[in-house]
C-alpha cells in the first residue's frame, strides 16, 4: 500500500514513527510532518513552557542533532531520528504543514496514498484532503473519545483522576476534530505517580500495535470493525488556562522529569 503517515515534529511523534517501522517496511511510504500542534502563545505558562521544551525543543536543537552527528547507524535496536529516517531507511520526511493549501494539496495527489495515518498532526484535514487516498484516513488519538477530544487528553485524565486512559484508533470522514467512527481502543492503568510526559509516551506501543493491527488487516484485504459513531457528546479541550495548569501543579502532579529523558536518551543510543 502507498500510505502518508501526518505527524508532529515531536518527541513523542518520532517515537510513534519509530514503532511504525517494521510495519511501514512492507510499504511505500511518506512522512509529512507540522511544526506544532495549535497556536503559539504570548502567554504560555510555566508549565506548558516546560512540556514544550521536553517535547519539541530538547528533542529537536540537542538529543536530534547529537544523534546525528554521532553517525551511529542502523542497527535496528535504536529510535532513528526523522533525519535519519530517509537516510536509513528510504522513507522520506518532508515538512506538510499546510496540508489544505495548493502546494499540501498537490504533495498529497502526486504520492496518491492509498491510506493516510494521523498522529498528533498539527493540521486539521479538510475535504479535497480527505478524498484523496483510495481507501481511508485513519487517525490514532491520544485520548478516549469521545470523552477527551483534542489536545493533551493525557493530561484532563491526570486532572480529573482518571483510574485509566489510553488510544483511540478513529477514521477521519470530515474536518471534524476526533469525531469519526471508532476502530479500536487501548486502555491502560494511569500513573498519576508518573509525570505527564512519561504518561504521554507510555500511550504509544500499544497504540501503534493497534494501527499495526489495522494496516495488517488492510493489506491482505480484510475488513476492519469498527464500533460505529462515537456515543455521546463528549467534550473538546483546548490547551489548558493557566489556572488549570496550576491546579495540576497544586495536586503533585508534575510536568517532566529528568528520568524521562533519561530513558529517551538511551532509546536512541541502541
Amino acid at each position: 500500500m502507498r500510505i502518508l503517515c501526518c505527524l508532529n515534529r515531536d518527541l513523542a511523534s518520532n517515537l510513534a514513527l519509530n514503532l511504525l517501522l517494521p510495519t511501514l517496511a512492507r510499504h511505500t511510504v511518506r512522512v509529512g510532518l507540522t511544526e506544532q500542534v495549535g497556536h503559539a502563545n504570548a502567554d504560555e505558562t510555566r508549565q506548558r513552557r516546560e512540556l514544550r521544551i521536553a517535547e519539541q525543543t530538547f528533542p529537536n536543537l540537542a538529543l536530534f542533532p547529537l544523534v546525528e552527528r554521532a553517525a551511529l547507524g542502523d542497527s535496528g535496536r535504536r529510535h532513528l531520528t526523522f533525519t535519519e529516517i530517509p537516510q536509513l531507511r528510504g522513507i522520506p520526511v518532508d515538512s506538510l504543514s499546510d496540508p489544505n493549501g495548493a502546494a499540501g494539496l498537490e504533495f498529497i495527489q502526486s504520492f496518491a496514498p492509498d491510506l493516510i495515518v494521523t498522529i498528533r498532526y498539527g493540521a486539521i484535514l479538510k475535504a479535497p484532503v480527505i478524498a484523496v487516498p483510495k481507501q481511508w484516513v485513519f487517525n490514532l488519538h491520544s485520548g478516549f473519545l469521545p470523552a477527551y477530544r483534542g489536545i493533551l487528553a493525557t493530561f484532563r485524565a491526570m486532572l480529573s483522576q482518571e483510574a485509566e486512559y489510553g488510544c483511540t484508533l478513529h477514521y477521519i470522514r470530515d474536518a471534524g476534530i476526533d469525531t469519526g467512527d471508532i476502530v479500536g481502543i487501548r486502555r491502560h492503568p494511569l500513573q498519576r505517580e508518573q509525570s505527564l510526559l512519561r504518561n504521554i509516551l507510555s500511550l504509544y506501543p500499544a497504540g501503534i500495535e493497534m494501527l499495526c493491527t489495522a494496516l495488517q488487516t488492510l493489506e491482505h484485504g480484510g475488513e476492519l470493525s469498527s464500533s460505529g459513531q462515537q456515543r455521546g457528546e463528549g467534550s473538546y479541550y483546548s490547551y489548558p488556562t493557566a489556572r488549570e495548569w496550576d491546579e495540576f501543579t497544586r495536586r503533585g502532579l508534575r510536568v517532566a522529569d529528568p528520568s524521562d529523558l533519561e530513558q529517551v536518551v538511551l532509546s536512541y543510543r541502541g
